[in-house]
């Protein structure tokens, strides 16, 4: 092989591997997220929601919600009827991986919650199944509101039907990407002024939405569920130990 044989194939291998960078609507393997398990650590036994705990330190609105155990998932629904609320994680991370299943009735409205502080801000990733919800969306409560579109998310999502899905958040200012159903819907990288107010490292969060006048996010008897949810530490020295750094009381089943 002479040498501009040889640079004219090395140019051609490097386009290749240029056209299979990572883009919204791509499958996860072209995205470059590992499907190995190798690192993650359960956060839901199944049976109990130890290890995790009713956010009610937030605004008053978004406190509520009944968060149970049932057939090995975590069921979500309004409590009281129109009230809302938070199922957060005891311990705090700050770069992860998480991954979880979840199942949505039609109309419903829920999200990823990343870096949660005590009073609510953090980094939502949305999961939102009604009319003109989004799938993949960046919202932070409390502080920029939108940052970040995800009009196409909802193709992935899959009606009446568990639903794989991956979060992944490291930085700061943070990246943050999304798979729904193996396909990257979101590769966002914040700015200092599109993550300012949230913290470096907070609790993960699951929600139920409360009632709003605004749209249409749940009808009476719907639920959201949740299971085989785990998280890999992106740090060396932050494991998943499953105890928290604070110590808030775990919601009881049908809390």
């Amino acid at each position: 092989m002479n040498l501009k044989h040889g640079l004219l194939l090395s140019l051609a291998a490097f386009s290749a591997s240029a056209c299979l960078a990572a883009k919204p609507g791509q499958a996860k393997d072209s995205a470059g997220s590992s499907k190995s398990e190798e690192g993650f650590v359960s956060l839901f036994d199944g049976k109990t929601l130890n290890g995790w705990w009713k956010q009610d330190k937030v605004p008053k609105f978004h406190v509520g919600g009944k968060w149970e155990v049932v057939d090995g998932m975590i069921t979500a629904d309004q409590d009281p009827p129109g009230h809302g609320g938070f199922l957060a994680t005891k311990e705090k991370y700050d770069d992860f991986i998480v991954r979880l299943e979840v199942n949505m009735d039609y109309p419903s409205d829920t999200g990823v919650f990343l870096r949660m502080a005590d009073d609510g801000k953090s980094h939502q990733v949305t999961l939102d199944n009604r009319p003109d919800g989004q799938f993949g969306r960046i919202y932070l409560p409390w502080t920029q509101n939108s940052v970040h579109d995800s009009p196409d998310g909802i193709k992935y999502f899959k009606q009446k039907e568990w639903n794989d899905v991956e979060v992944r958040i490291e930085g700061e200012p943070s990246r943050i990407r999304f798979w729904l159903n193996g396909t990257l819907v979101t590769d966002f990288q914040h700015t200092p002024q599109t993550t300012k107010g949230v913290p470096r490292r907070g609790y993960l969060a699951l929600q139920v939405h409360p009632a709003v006048p605004t749209h249409v996010n749940w009808k009476e008897g719907n639920r959201i569920r949740f299971r085989n949810i785990r998280i890999k530490p992106l740090k060396p020295d932050q494991k998943a130990s499953g105890k928290s750094e604070q110590k808030p009381s775990s919601p009881k089943a049908g809390a």
